[in-house]
């Protein structure tokens, strides 16, 4: 399993990342590659992206926390931290999102304390095949498949 990292992406890292290229209709993840700084930056709070390495050190998911991770629409809200996730498209559709999704929640409420984290996965749930899996596999793992213990929870 891969592992979720607290540090910064390298600019290696994200010249990496910015290269992935999803096919339709995924392909609205696609970043330009002129866009590193979306990886290697990070605000005054300790927002932004946080890369998942396999074994051999590769990028192969990463996780982005704060205001970037918010789904379009959806409004910001006191005390609620907002997550994503990201997979390699050579990567989608194995379960790698879900394996990550215990790390991915660790981190959050380690780094930010959060009262309650949010995650959107909305833009999936309007795909069929795959993405739509993803979705419903996703949606039963917040809700269902993580003990988060007392205290914050995902919404």
């Amino acid at each position: 399993m891969p592992t979720l990292l607290t540090r910064s992406f390298t600019d290696d890292e994200a010249r990496s990342v910015t290269a992935w290229n999803y096919p339709p209709p995924f392909d609205l993840y696609n970043i330009d590659p002129g866009n590193t700084a979306l990886f290697t930056d990070r605000d005054e709070a300790g927002h932004g992206y946080y890369p998942a390495l396999d074994e051999n050190g590769t990028v192969v998911a990463f996780c982005v926390v704060g205001p970037e991770a918010r789904v379009r629409g959806q409004q910001p809200q006191d005390e609620v931290l907002d997550i994503g996730l990201g997979v390699h498209p050579d990567h989608t559709s194995r379960g790698l999102a879900s394996e990550l999704l215990e790390q991915v929640d660790a981190l959050a409420r380690d780094l930010f304390q959060p009262r309650q984290r949010r995650a959107g996965f909305t833009p999936a749930r309007d795909f069929t095949g795959p993405g739509d899996r993803t979705f419903r596999e996703l949606t039963r793992n917040l809700d269902l498949d993580l003990d988060l213990g007392p205290g914050p929870r995902l919404v």
